[in-house]
């Protein structure tokens, strides 16, 4: 038995039904683990827990537990619950391949077209990622991590088992490989996209991030994982690519991808519009109904995860065409007729200005971008993106995008060092206002582009969660330019 808190509860005779952090799900029988995080502390909710039923309590500081149950003391919470979790799931992540997609930027596209791609050979596709959890195409919930934690991971796992997935491709966060949500995991190939300025807050330096993503190919190199023909898939445009490349050639199947530098898929001949891109990869016609270059490496990637599973060539790239769009990934908002209107998932400066670019050609009016940057969240980016968005843009809109608890005022400060010399934005910090402003200001040709929230339905102010669409927003705001 691997797991120290199950084997404590054998030794205890207890008979357990399910395992939780949150007090609320606890039933008859649970193991309640008592996480302290950021804004809440799982230890002062032992005693709810043990009145609903919890039979152990874990913790990672000593606690005083009630009559009725038992107590854990973890010297490793995250390593305990991962343990844990794929014990009492019965290790499903041993029966199908898993596929991890790891990287600053395309992990949520990449998903999308790998499982189109997988879908059109005719398998069962599962993902789990940044918009959704999918089981075999049926959205199971909303995703409130890129990467679920380990308990509810392998829950969802153990559900794709009994469903008869035939792979799940899901996004692995740099979060989640420092808090161990993915052990036990074993994939079967794993996915490189790149590495650019983010979570800096988090890890502090370039190389803590990076070694942060290692960690996914780390293990694929574990004596624990007997996966066969394991695989690692490597964008060697981008510098982290190529160590990793390096790192790994000769212990693992190496697939590299790329558009600039010779590769095992290379894609020529870039055809790029405003209703999406053609190419051409190993002598096939490629197309997806995506914008910009930077999609054409998510679809070199989404091919290649779909050859490491078996399929042609020629049926992936059929399938990549399937897909009509991603949610919030220069997603176009088609009631505007005679503008265009993108809601993009930017959050960086790189993402922003590789939104610009994918524009840039087509261009025949202004830009317009409506944009804020995130509370609570890294702040070194917010001059850049300020900058980025002024330079590209003949007008933009300062708002607020998730200020949580950070006062907006310093948000909107830090993004303003980079806007210094520049006079064409305004600062409108209701999101929902600034919007109107935009599209109320749009001529024929135009373009507004609006950045940072793409697919998300809520805006968190303070400690609230607010329903708030960017598309529906913007669809209410072309509608009443026609009234």
């Amino acid at each position: 038995m691997i797991s120290r808190v199950l084997a404590f509860a054998a030794e205890k005779k207890l008979h357990l039904t399910g395992l939780t952090f949150n007090s609320a799900e606890v039933a008859p029988g649970y193991v309640f683990f008592a996480l302290k995080g950021v804004h809440h502390d799982g230890n002062k909710f032992i005693a709810d827990a043990v009145e609903k039923g919890a039979v152990l309590i874990v913790s990672a500081q000593e606690a005083t537990v009630p009559d009725g149950a038992a107590f854990f003391h973890s010297d490793d919470i995250d390593r305990d619950m991962a343990d844990a979790a794929y014990e009492f799931y019965g290790c499903p992540s041993d029966h199908f391949p898993i596929i991890g997609v790891t990287g600053t930027k395309g992990k949520t596209s990449i998903s999308y077209l790998a499982e189109a791609a997988l879908r059109h050979a005719g398998k069962q596709v599962s993902v789990l990622g940044t918009v959704n959890y999918r089981i075999n195409g049926r959205v199971m919930a909303d995703a409130p991590n890129t990467t679920p934690l380990a308990l509810p991971l392998f829950k969802l796992l153990h559900q794709m088992q009994s469903a008869k997935t035939d792979a799940l491709v899901m996004e692995v966060s740099s979060h989640s490989l420092e808090q161990q949500r993915v052990k036990h995991m074993h994939f079967d190939a794993a996915v490189f996209t790149n590495l650019q300025r983010d979570h800096l807050d988090f890890h502090h330096t370039f190389e803590n991030y990076f070694a942060a993503k290692k960690k996914l190919f780390e293990e694929l190199l574990s004596a624990d994982n007997h996966k066969p023909n394991k695989t690692a898939i490597i964008n060697i445009d981008d510098e982290y690519g190529r160590r990793l490349v390096d790192m790994l050639r000769g212990k693992v199947r190496v697939i590299t991808y790329a558009l600039d530098t010779p590769a095992d898929y290379r894609a020529t001949d870039i055809r790029e519009s405003l209703h999406g891109t053609e190419f051409t990869v190993s002598g096939l016609p490629g197309k997806i109904n995506l914008l910009g270059k930077h999609n054409v490496y998510n679809a070199l990637a989404a091919l290649c995860i779909a050859v490491s599973q078996g399929v042609a060539e020629k049926t992936a790239l059929a399938g990549l065409q399937t897909l009509p769009g991603v949610p919030g990934r220069m997603e176009r908002i088609t009631e505007a007729t005679d503008f265009f209107v993108f809601v993009d998932f930017a959050y960086t400066d790189e993402s922003l200005q590789r939104a610009y670019k994918t524009v840039e050609n087509f261009k025949q009016g202004r830009v317009i971008t409506v944009f804020g940057c995130g509370g609570d969240r890294d702040r070194t980016k917010r001059p850049l993106m300020g900058h980025t968005a002024c330079q590209n843009s003949d007008f933009v809109f300062l708002t607020n995008d998730n200020p949580r608890t950070e006062p907006q005022a310093q948000i909107f400060a830090d993004i303003q060092k980079g806007m210094e010399g520049f006079s064409n934005y305004e600062i409108e910090p209701d999101r929902r206002a600034a919007i109107n402003k935009a599209i109320a200001m749009a001529r024929p040709h135009d373009i507004v582009i609006i950045a940072g929230k793409g697919h998300e339905q809520t805006q968190k102010i303070g400690h609230t969660v607010l329903p708030f669409s960017d598309q529906e927003t913007a669809r209410e705001a072309i509608r009443s330019r026609h009234v």
